[in-house]
């Protein structure tokens, strides 16, 4: 979250570095008067270049910080909804230690499975 407001701030100041660098070059190409003309006739898209340019970055910061922000208030409450569960051995032994017939006392007895499957591979 404050990584977010940071991003934010970065943001704005770039806005702010963007506008000052736009009137600044606006300020430059017409003090010298005929590049000012020739600029606004033959390639005004040279006159906002550095406005452009600069807004670009100035609106990643924003966007990814206003995101950063709303993630981190939103993720207090709910779990990841990208978390995967894996299976793992350890789990086939919690749920056959958990729900066992007490035949082998509490141990772990993989024999029954392994003679399933070798009965199904022999039925095809």
């Amino acid at each position: 979250m404050i990584l977010g407001w940071a991003q934010l701030i970065v943001g704005v100041m770039l806005w702010v570095l963007a506008i000052a660098a736009g009137i600044a070059w606006i300020g430059f190409c017409f003090g010298t008067i005929i590049i000012g003309i020739l600029l606004l006739f033959f390639a005004p898209r040279i006159l906002i270049f550095p406005t452009a340019f600069i807004s670009v970055f100035a609106n990643g910061f924003l966007l990814v910080g206003l995101v950063n922000i709303k993630k981190g208030a939103r993720d207090k409450d709910i779990i990841d909804s990208e978390a995967e569960w894996v299976k793992t051995d350890d789990d086939d032994d919690d749920y056959n230690n958990d729900h066992s017939d007490n035949k082998n006392n509490g141990h772990n007895n993989k024999e029954p499975i392994a003679g399933l499957l070798e009965n199904k591979k022999d039925k095809e």
